[in-house]
């Protein structure tokens, strides 16, 4: 009596498609053993593709029979294409099976591979499974490109997105609950003030869960502004379109981002730490040596204890819970000067005045290449029509200028931008002056760090319970009193500007403004 190991296999796709079942393959093989009188000494099934023999049941058989050689003669299966879908590693696994005792047969396609001609049917067998195979997938890719190129995103969502469907029942995305995350970490990006890693490690704090190697490709991906970046595939090129989606940010944030990404964009030093306790830490500098002090935790009775400190052997340490409090004393010194506020402003409306002209024939310039290189592209067509002109070079011309097109767009955008962005950042800063110690005592971390690096040029020193080198930056001088010692002076007393330059380049706070040329008159 032959002694035979029956094999099913089904993978999902085939059971939705085409109804196969291992229930029906195992009945079809044991029925087919029970007639021709040949006992089952093995069984195996698994819901598997049949592309490689990668299998975890597949791989269990083998070691079976390797172990047991000689107790099955006969390896069985309901057809081919349950045993293989790669004619290539179909015909060494066959060998194989030889090598070890079982002969391979398909119970509905049996051959008797001995008679020369069989193995022609053998190879149709084999290969009629795999070009199936082949088949589906170049029509999947098909689809998911065309799909693509319409501008829908089909894969699962990237993060800030979720999926969903549009009313025709089409895959789309739209933003899910840590949009306004992302948002935020590109607006941090774009600023060139922290590297990625500490980026990361602050959107973490604040909920978003995302990997430290994720945040790049995050970063790169033109989806969140709104477009889809096709790779290339065979002799299609790589190509960005318009998506369907809602943009999380604008090209321009996206741009900047870039920018910042590549190091085009000037990085301000980031005195950057991550505890909350230590807002000072990369401001201060050691009374002893002149070294730059850090900060750290001490474990004591009580719990943890926060102190700044040198890291050379000068010994210089000294409580941070102290000298941030009399960090806020010393703020609180600083008082907004309402006429200084007020000359500010008047010379921020006289600059927008004399620089609005400027923009204006700027944004003129700007639509006109625009609209030059627009006709440059529709020229190169006209004559790839024509006949004139191959479509390679057509191409070529074209993926020249539509970067340049999408760069010059992005200038416009900017330019209209300006104006409001710079208003707003004045305004805020008037507000923060005029609070200063309140805004500094609520603000989160980042912010306190700002504030400090924007109104203090130099290091401060601590050292007898009070600080000394409070050296002020020079916009903040001009629109503030120290100490209310210029209190009751008036606009146009010498009194007031004459120890300020007349030409003042004012950086303004953090976020920076544009660096504008800000003239004080006495008259």
């Amino acid at each position: 009596m032959r002694k035979a190991i029956i094999y099913v296999r089904v993978s999902t796709d085939e059971q939705a498609e085409k109804g196969y079942s291992l229930q029906h393959q195992e009945e079809r093989l044991r029925q087919y053993c029970k007639f021709q009188n040949i006992e089952v000494v093995g069984f195996y099934k698994e819901d598997h593709s049949a592309k490689t023999f990668e299998r975890p049941a597949f791989k269990e058989l083998l070691a079976f029979l390797k172990k047991n050689r000689g107790l099955a003669d006969l390896f069985l299966f309901l057809k081919w294409d349950r045993f293989s879908r790669n004619a290539g590693d179909a015909y060494g696994m066959i060998n194989q099976l030889n090598k070890l005792g079982a002969e391979p047969q398909a119970i509905e396609q049996p051959l008797d591979l001995d008679i020369p001609e069989n193995k022609i049917m053998l190879a149709f067998y084999l290969a009629a499974p795999e070009v199936e195979n082949d088949r589906r997938s170049l029509n999947t890719i098909s689809g998911m490109r065309r799909a693509m190129k319409e501008g829908r995103y089909i894969t699962v969502a990237p993060k800030g997105y979720c999926n969903t469907r549009d009313e025709n029942n089409k895959p789309l995305i739209a933003p899910g609950k840590d949009a306004a995350l992302v948002k935020w970490a590109f607006e941090e990006l774009a600023k060139g003030i922290h590297p990625v890693v500490d980026i990361w490690r602050m959107v973490k704090q604040k909920g978003l869960n995302i990997g430290r190697s994720n945040i790049w490709y995050m970063f790169r991906n033109p989806i969140y502004c709104g477009k889809l970046f096709i790779p290339a595939y065979k002799t299609e090129e790589a190509v960005t379109v318009e998506g369907l989606h809602k943009p999380i940010i604008s090209v321009t944030l996206f741009n900047e981002a870039q920018d910042a990404l590549e190091g085009r964009k000037r990085k301000i030093q980031s005195h950057l730490t991550i505890k909350p306790e230590l807002p000072l830490r990369g401001f201060l500098q050691c009374r002893k040596c002149g070294g730059n002090l850090t900060g750290s935790a001490s474990k004591g009775n009580g719990g943890y204890y926060f102190y700044y400190h040198c890291n050379y052997k000068c010994g210089e340490r000294f409580n941070a819970l102290d000298a941030n409090k009399l960090f806020e004393k010393e703020l609180e010194k600083i008082t907004a000067n309402k006429e200084s506020i007020s000359l500010f402003s008047e010379v921020m409306k006289d600059y927008f005045k004399q620089t609005g002209k400027q923009k204006t024939n700027r944004t003129k310039e700007i639509s006109e290449q625009i609209e030059k290189n627009r006709q440059r592209i529709q020229n190169a067509q006209q004559l790839m029509l024509d006949g004139e002109l191959a479509a390679s070079d057509y191409k070529e011309i074209r993926n020249r200028y539509e970067p340049e097109i999408e760069k010059l767009v992005n200038k416009q955008l900017q330019l209209k931008q300006q104006d409001s962005n710079i208003t707003e950042h004045v305004t805020n800063a008037v507000k923060l002056l005029e609070n200063l110690p309140q805004y500094y005592t609520r603000a989160a971390l980042p912010i306190k760090q700002k504030i400090i690096g924007s109104m203090y040029p130099e290091k401060l020193i601590f050292e007898n319970k009070s600080y000394r080198t409070k050296k002020l930056h020079e916009g903040v001088m001009l629109m503030c009193n120290m100490n209310k010692t210029s209190k009751g002076n008036k606009i146009g007393q010498a009194s007031k500007f004459g120890s300020l330059s007349e030409e003042v380049n004012w950086l303004g706070l953090e976020p920076r403004t544009h660096t504008l040329k800000v003239y004080c008159s006495t008259n």
